[in-house]
């Protein structure tokens, strides 16, 4: 049932952040220009740093809370979310002084054409969510998962994006001020620790305490693992700061926009079956988890080669409309689109495997991989970007999560014995095939999209399209 319940909930937040990361940067380009946009986008991917810790310390938390869950141990759970509890505190101040870091120095070197007081003042106002987000509400949110109430978090996080929106709107309406738009939706978070923090001690008998001597295990561990996926998630836009213009970061965002869309739908339900895994884990239910994970492997892969599949079609024919009456930054990038949507099916694609390393707790063992893949992701965007420019970020990622993928099987080949050589096989026969036909279509029959009805038609059709023929492939190779 909950696992029902987390799987809707995350499905109505996704549309509803969907929804939001539309309407407000365009919102934001229309008003301000793509180059307040892109400046937006930077600053918000420089303060997002603070995730590379906190998602770090979040899975190994996770890992360790879900056998005394299981086991009822409360004195242990205790000992771990007060130990979780006091690392965040320190993080926040970290963050404090990172923040002042950037408001001095971001401003000398990428400020473009505005003044010193507007950038730092935004970057300001930015982290100000961030630090809600990130800091006061994660030990809370954390328990709420590893207990498989993921749509509690899903509910709140619903009601707070919802809010910002509307206030976002009201106020870019009202007072076209980018820093007081962002100050107002941004004080909207605040209701999230507020929320998390009564829920938990009326629900829950555990104790945070200030101090805790219980040592976490696989600490930095976690954070070798997290910064792998940090810097695939972020390299791109820091590169594109120090080496381009706001005006190309602003074209990256936009691109973007359907591509994040769909990796949060299918991450949001990956992540509802990932406290699943860690339980089936920590009672030694072999069978089951091997089971379970074969279905869990073969949803991700189906899903992320319709969605992206379909996404390839019909991204240019996003952009074209949404960015319609835009001048200011050529928009039009067929091929960075390509490569793009190319990377982001295949991490999409692999997330099943990460996520049962996360729940393994097998973190020293990946940790490996995980470097492999940042030094790759930010060698080859260095090396590319004064080439090839979007094209060039857009191939190291690719690169990357190639890299990583393949790592993933041949360590849970080896390790946890739940892959079965078979059956990838197939899949990978199943993806270049997909890929290839899709490829096809991109290249020698381009769709000339030009409102949101002929989006809507060619949208229906192209989803239809790809969901029978992946079915079709699929039942060719006996994947089904």
């Amino acid at each position: 049932m909950r696992t029902k319940l987390n799987l809707v909930t995350a499905f109505i937040l996704q549309i509803i952040t969907i929804i939001s990361g539309l309407i407000i940067p365009r919102l934001t380009i229309i008003t301000f220009g793509s180059s307040v946009n892109g400046m937006v986008s930077s600053i918000s991917q420089f303060l997002s740093f603070i995730s590379l810790l906190e998602g770090g310390l979040g899975a190994v938390v996770l890992a360790e809370l879900y056998k005394p869950i299981e086991d009822k141990k409360i004195e242990k759970i205790n000992s771990i979310l007060s130990a979780c509890n006091s690392f965040f505190k320190k993080l926040s101040i970290a963050f404090v002084i990172y923040t002042i870091f950037l408001m001095i120095f971001y401003p000398l070197f990428f400020s473009s054409n505005k003044n010193y007081g507007y950038v730092s003042g935004l970057i300001f106002i930015l982290s100000l969510s961030t630090l809600v987000q990130y800091m006061l509400s994660i030990t809370y949110s954390l328990m709420l998962q590893a207990d498989q109430k993921i749509y509690i978090c899903n509910i709140v996080s619903s009601i707070t994006i919802l809010f910002n929106l509307i206030v976002s709107v009201i106020v870019i309406r009202i007072f076209p001020n980018i820093h007081i738009m962002k100050l107002f939706a941004g004080l909207v978070y605040f209701l999230q620790p507020i929320i998390y923090r009564k829920y938990f001690f009326k629900k829950y008998p555990y104790k945070i305490r200030y101090k805790s001597n219980y040592k976490l295990k696989n600490k930095w561990s976690g954070f070798s693992q997290n910064l792998a996926h940090y810097i695939t998630m972020n390299t791109d836009i820091m590169v594109l700061t120090v080496f381009a213009s706001f005006k190309d970061i602003s074209i990256y965002s936009v691109y973007m926009l359907p591509l994040n869309a769909l990796r949060l739908i299918i991450s949001s339900v990956a992540n509802s079956y990932q406290s699943n895994l860690g339980k089936l884990i920590a009672t030694d239910d072999k069978m089951s988890l091997k089971n379970t994970f074969s279905k869990f492997e073969t949803i991700l892969w189906i899903s992320s080669l319709i969605l992206f599949g379909s996404c390839l079609l019909l991204v240019n024919g996003f952009v074209n409309i949404y960015t319609t009456g835009i001048n200011d930054a050529n928009y039009y990038q067929p091929f960075f689109a390509y490569i793009m949507v190319i990377a982001q099916m295949l991490y999409c694609g692999r997330e099943s495997y990460r996520l049962l390393v996360l729940s393994a707790g097998k973190f020293k063992e990946t940790n490996i991989g995980a470097i492999v893949e940042a030094i790759i992701n930010i060698s080859v965007s260095l090396i590319l970007i004064n080439l090839f420019g979007l094209v060039g970020v857009a191939i190291g990622t690719c690169i990357s999560i190639v890299y990583r993928l393949l790592f993933f099987i041949i360590f849970l080949k080896k390790d946890l014995c739940v892959l079965e050589l078979k059956k990838i096989c197939k899949e990978f026969l199943l993806i270049i095939f997909i890929v290839i036909v899709n490829s096809v279509i991109y290249y020698y029959i381009p769709f000339t999209i030009k409102n949101i009805f002929q989006f809507f038609i060619y949208g229906i059709v192209v989803v239809i399209f790809e969901i029978s023929i992946v079915i079709i492939s699929g039942k060719v190779i006996k994947l089904f």
